[in-house]
């Protein structure tokens, strides 16, 4: 029995240390993407957000929200439901186009 709750609460710190350094890396890159911005080295969300809208097949799809920028790529991750199924696009933050689809 002590063993049990020995593993359960040496699991629930092993997982709680993980969300901190997850935050923190979020925040980098946010950070990363504001720092661009403001040099004009990225495209602002709303427009990048927009343009994809615009597109067939997505023009049909409902945008999810929520999304996702990776620094290290310069990309967003973008949502689209598609009926039932959850279409995501990435799209280059410099350039506005779309370099991938899962």
């Amino acid at each position: 029995m002590t063993q049990i709750l020995t593993s359960s609460i040496a699991l629930a710190l092993l997982l709680a240390s993980g969300a901190p350094a997850s935050a923190v890396a979020r925040d980098r890159d946010q950070q990363h993407l504001r720092e661009a911005a403001a040099q004009g080295q990225v495209m602002p969300l709303n427009r990048i957000i927009a343009d994809v809208r615009a597109r067939a097949p997505y023009r049909d799809m409902n945008y999810l929200g929520g999304p996702q920028f990776d620094a290290r790529q310069m990309v967003y991750a973008l949502k689209f439901m598609d009926g039932s199924k959850v279409v995501v696009v990435y799209v280059d933050a410099r350039t506005g186009q779309i370099v991938g689809r899962r």
